[in-house]
């Protein structure tokens, strides 16, 4: 997880976001919404509408926003609510943000294993089904008391215990090992339970996240010889594509990357 800047502009500096009648349409379903209450059910047409889906995936460069797995045409990604919109798990009778269901600032893109609930099916070489994991309608607080319960609840008042992306530095929370492995910092209630619910430690995004760090361990050690040989060319080369291929925010599993990089003794350079 990396953080994003909700406001950036594109490269022609057109904000990413959906046009004004999208907007339009989103307020007629929160007026909608607060009418019903807990019996409002959230319109996919509006909230997974096609402007929206196009300008998550261009701000969110193309990755789940939690795991940052590649997303779009060949991999089937959600448009999910970071407040969940009908329930919420830890706290029942909760009717769910409805309010919340068609507002810009609570929708990510995020990939159906960090969102559904599904199992870490087996690899070859390690044949068992591991605990099943995903968000789903999950949103734990530190405290209870704090929970926003209808329009009008201060959202700035819940300890949530989740990492926002758009609001957090997931860096200054979140580490990596050597084989990929994500980890919360010692201590570190909220890295904890993010990784928890959005089901981090998966086999397959593990690996994912290995499979770039030694890409960059071994980078920075030829970086390094070829500054030791004198070579300071070849070395610059290879601080550009390091810089615009394994470390830039459109650059899948970015954080492990930069991971290597903020502290290279720990992964053996």
């Amino acid at each position: 997880m990396i953080h994003i800047d909700r406001d950036r502009a594109d490269e022609q500096g057109r904000p990413i976001r959906p046009g004004a009648s999208w907007f339009a349409r989103a307020a007629r379903g929160r007026e909608r919404a607060a009418a019903e209450a807990g019996a409002h059910e959230a319109d996919p047409g509006i909230y997974a509408d096609d402007w929206v889906k196009a300008a998550l995936e261009e701000l969110f460069h193309r990755k789940c926003a939690y795991c940052e797995a590649p997303i779009g045409a060949e991999a089937d990604w959600n448009v999910e609510h970071f407040r969940p919109k009908g329930r919420v798990a830890e706290r029942h009778g909760h009717p769910g943000y409805y309010w919340l269901a068609y507002e810009w600032l609570n929708l990510y893109p995020v990939c159906e294993h960090c969102n559904q609930r599904r199992k870490d099916r087996p690899l070859w070489g390690d044949l068992q089904f591991a605990e099943a994991g995903g968000k789903q309608d999950q949103f734990p607080l530190e405290d209870e008391a704090t929970r926003a319960m209808a329009p009008g609840d201060a959202l700035a008042r819940e300890a949530r215990l989740l990492l926002d992306p758009c609001e957090d530095r997931p860096e200054e929370h979140l580490r990596f090992t050597v084989d990929g492995q994500i980890v919360a910092v010692t201590g570190d209630r909220k890295g904890e339970v993010s990784i928890e619910v959005f089901h981090l430690r998966r086999r397959r995004a593990r690996d994912a996240r290995r499979n770039v760090i030694s890409e960059v361990v071994a980078l920075l050690k030829l970086i390094r010889k070829s500054e030791a040989d004198g070579r300071q060319e070849a070395a610059a080369d290879l601080r550009r594509f390091l810089e615009d291929f394994r470390l830039a925010d459109s650059c899948p599993y970015a954080a492990a990357a930069r991971a290597v990089v903020r502290d290279p003794a720990v992964f053996g350079v």
